[in-house]
Formats: C-alpha cells, sequence, structure tokens
C-alpha cells in the first residue's frame, strides 16, 4: 500500500572539468542541496503531492504492460563478434538540469544565429576497443545535439577543434513529419538515430580503434525554458580486438 513515505540515496556525483562541465557550472543537479528534479525525484511507493493532497488509489497498484521486438540474425563466425556494450555519460554521470537562459549569465548559454537560447556541456573520457554502435541518450523537448570526437592521447580538451568527427546525433522530432512511419511520428517523441560501424558490404565505414584515445562530447540543449532529468548518455557497443580479433572485411 502507498504510505506516501519513502527514501532513496543520492547518488549523483558530476566529475571537474575535463571529465565533465556541471560542477563548473554549479549545476543544482550536482548537489542534494540544491536539487529541484529529476530521475531521483521519484522512485516506488514515492508520491509526489502537496501536503494536504490525499493519495488517490493507495491500495490499488497502477499496471502498465511493456511490448519488445527483437530482430535476429542468423550466427556467421566470419562476421560476427561479440560486443560488449558501455556507457559514458558526461552529466551526473546520467541527469542534469537544464537551465532557462537568458540575461541571468548562467554558464554554458549562448544564443544560436536564429537567437534561441542554447545550453552546453562538454566532457571527456578514455576510449576502449572498436566501435560498432553508438546510442546517444536524450530527452524531448530539449535535446538538440550530441556529437563524439576523437583525439589524441594526452588531450586535454577533446572537441571539434582538436579532434576528428566520430559521431554526430540529432533528434528527430514527433509530429514533424519526418519520421519515416506515420503510427510512430508523435508529438512529444523524439527518434534518435544511432551511428554504427560495420562491414563496407552494407555501407557502412570500418569500426574506428579508440583504445587509448581521448574522446570527447559536446552535448547541446534548448534552454528556451528550464528543464530538470535532461540526459547526456552515451550508450556505446564495442568489441575488443586482443581478445576476438578482428571481422573479415578489416583483415
Amino acid at each position: 500500500e502507498d504510505t506516501g513515505s519513502g527514501t532513496v540515496s543520492f547518488g549523483n556525483k558530476c566529475p571537474p572539468r575535463p571529465r565533465g562541465d556541471l560542477l563548473a557550472q554549479q549545476n543544482p543537479t550536482c548537489d542534494l542541496r540544491t536539487y529541484s528534479g529529476g530521475q531521483i525525484a521519484c522512485h516506488h511507493m514515492f508520491s509526489l503531492l502537496d501536503a494536504d493532497q490525499e493519495i488517490p488509489w493507495a491500495n490499488q497498484p497502477l499496471e502498465y504492460y511493456l511490448k519488445f521486438r527483437f530482430w535476429v540474425q542468423e550466427y556467421n563466425a566470419s562476421y560476427h563478434l561479440p560486443v560488449k556494450r558501455t556507457t559514458w555519460g558526461i552529466a551526473s554521470p546520467v541527469e542534469y538540469d537544464v537551465p532557462k537562459c537568458g540575461r541571468n549569465g548562467a554558464l554554458g548559454c549562448s544564443e544560436d544565429p536564429s537567437g534561441t537560447p542554447i545550453h552546453t556541456i562538454t566532457g571527456t573520457f578514455t576510449g576502449a576497443g572498436r566501435l560498432v554502435a553508438a546510442h546517444f541518450h536524450c530527452h524531448a523537448p530539449t535535446c538538440l545535439s550530441i556529437a563524439m570526437y576523437r583525439c589524441p592521447k594526452g588531450t586535454e580538451i577533446c572537441n571539434a577543434s582538436t579532434g576528428e568527427l566520430l559521431c554526430r546525433q540529432e533528434p528527430v522530432y514527433g509530429g514533424t513529419g519526418r519520421v519515416p512511419e506515420p503510427r510512430f511520428d508523435e508529438p512529444g517523441y523524439i527518434l534518435q538515430p544511432p551511428c554504427l560501424w560495420g562491414s563496407p558490404d552494407f555501407g557502412l565505414e570500418p569500426p574506428p580503434d579508440v583504445s587509448g584515445y581521448v574522446l570527447g562530447s559536446v552535448k547541446t540543449a534548448n534552454a528556451t525554458y528550464g528543464h530538470h532529468g535532461e540526459m547526456a548518455w552515451q550508450q556505446m557497443y564495442y568489441y575488443d580486438s586482443t581478445e576476438e580479433g578482428e571481422p573479415d572485411f578489416l583483415v
């Protein structure tokens, strides 16, 4: 039964530059004393209500269903390799607040040529293996782009000026007519096409080697309005050629 009480640990930890920008920007999501909203604000058995409001349906748990669809391909030893998954976040490490940018002088704020307020965060980390897929996770309605660059070892600030672009993703917003399947073209949602690497037989570029390289990411968000719980979460798939060898198309 929902009693309207509960606790959860505060696990947000914003690293110093150049690993991430949020600590230097004094982003509210870095400190429990300034945290004002996001994924930690609502957990199982939490009720976000005013103190004088009763909890509706306290003894009636809400039920929901998830539907999954899986595409599979027959294993081909000459092509398929086991891949590993890792996540490289440049926020706290997962979420952060996008401030409302204006004349308040908030750090990370700027304007694009059209005058739209833009908030930017950056971060660096050390790569591993050869990349086969990059899924950059961010949210509607603020997400504008996430770009990843590869720089030589020892590079302190890795960005467009110091490295080569590996992947840039810009979300496709639902309700704009740009989503190929009309039934999925829903306002309020975004489609985030991933970056993929593989065999040239499928029109793909070869998997880039990032082992030991400095990888830098730049995330931009629309900051016309403030937004809690935005993310800059890079979900990466790679393989280790020292363990698995190279696929035939790279040999």
